[in-house]
């Protein structure tokens, strides 16, 4: 038989991951969501013991799942990507740019504020991670485009990116009692007087400003 009417045996091949059964696709779902929900309140350095208690699973279970915490952080990273780019399509859907970065700023801003292990990952420069690298490569960009048009719709000038992601921080990183000082609207008032802040303001209303402070 000539070598062209058979085909060589495929000896190279490498086979790709099976995939989860139910009941082990079930787990997976249920150790990541207690996951989620303890990273949030205790942050990332939680224990396995403590994930599996939260999920009703032995812990046997969550080292099954994700051997290894980068694993697991790497996991609950990559489902925070996706919630940012829900924020951003949501966003990017209003016609208002006020209103759009008032959204997209509120949102990831809230997503640090409600979450302790987010909030200490992202402002953590020694930890890498590809899904925070993700989650930063959404972001930055997203900044940089609210940035450019909200200053062709009286921002100021100088507003960058980089201020929007310094605002965001900001707002993340809001103590409990801040939100408790003006319980009626807590968090979004603060939201209201940052977007205030970038707002170009005319010479006129500058010195009107000053005039009214030097005579209280």
């Amino acid at each position: 038989m000539r070598p062209s009417e058979h085909s060589a045996p495929n000896v190279g091949a490498v086979p790709g991951p099976r995939p989860l059964r139910r009941d082990a696709r079930h787990n997976r779902e249920v150790v990541l969501a207690a996951a989620r929900r303890m990273f949030a309140v205790h942050g990332a350095d939680c224990s396995f013991e403590d994930i599996a208690r939260d999920a009703g699973v032995g812990v046997g279970t969550v080292y099954r799942r994700f051997p290894d915490r980068r694993t697991l952080i790497e996991a609950v990273l990559v489902e925070r990507v996706a919630d940012v780019d829900a924020a951003v399509s949501r966003a990017l859907a209003l016609e208002d740019p006020w209103a759009a970065a008032r959204l997209f700023i509120g949102a990831v801003a809230r997503m640090q504020l409600e979450d302790r292990g987010l909030r200490e990952l992202l402002h953590e420069d020694g930890f890498v991670s590809a899904g925070l690298a993700m989650l930063r490569r959404r972001i930055a960009p997203a900044a940089e485009d609210f940035a450019a048009r909200l200053r062709h719709e009286g921002a100021r000038p100088d507003l960058t990116g980089d201020d929007v992601l310094v605002l965001i921080r900001m707002l993340g990183s809001l103590p409990p009692e801040a939100g408790a000082a003006v319980p009626d609207t807590g968090f979004e008032r603060y939201l209201g007087l940052v977007l205030d802040g970038v707002r170009r303001r005319s010479a006129a209303e500058g010195s009107a400003e000053l005039t009214d402070s030097g005579q209280e």
